[in-house]
């Protein structure tokens, strides 16, 4: 159900980072230092006064349905959240309707669309730390 396929190019001085240890290894790190995840949908992203990226989402909820023709929905839990993205954050993303993700750091994962893309967020506090793309099929 996740889209943690592809290689992710090298990020600044960190050293190089793959989807398969983002949604692996270091997603298991966040959660275990007690990030919270929420699935849901980012329904803007705009920048503080401060020029601190803040993304708003929508929480979502996978339903499994075998009466649905594709044995499951989408549901929305009208909630809606802001948090700032941390400026380390990594992110897996799928374009277009592929299901093959590529890695990416916060400023170009906050510069590309995000509409009908739905993700396995992280976060720790109050920031943003990681968002895992969900290939729904």
């Amino acid at each position: 159900m996740t889209g943690c396929n592809g290689n992710m190019d090298h990020m600044g001085d960190e050293p190089e980072l793959t989807v398969d240890f983002l949604c692996g290894d270091y997603a298991t790190q966040l959660v275990r230092d007690g990030a919270v995840v929420m699935f849901g949908a980012i329904l803007d992203v705009s920048e503080d006064e401060e020029g601190i990226t803040i993304l708003e989402i929508g929480e979502r909820e996978y339903v499994d349905a075998p009466y649905h023709p594709d044995g499951f929905f989408i549901a929305d839990k009208n909630l809606e959240f802001s948090y700032q993205l941390s400026p380390g954050a990594s992110a897996t993303f799928l374009s277009g309707s592929t299901s093959i993700a590529k890695a990416m750091g916060a400023e170009e994962f906050a510069a590309v669309s995000h509409e009908d893309k739905l993700y396995d967020i992280y976060i720790m506090g109050d920031q943003i730390e990681l968002l895992i793309a969900r290939y729904i099929p």
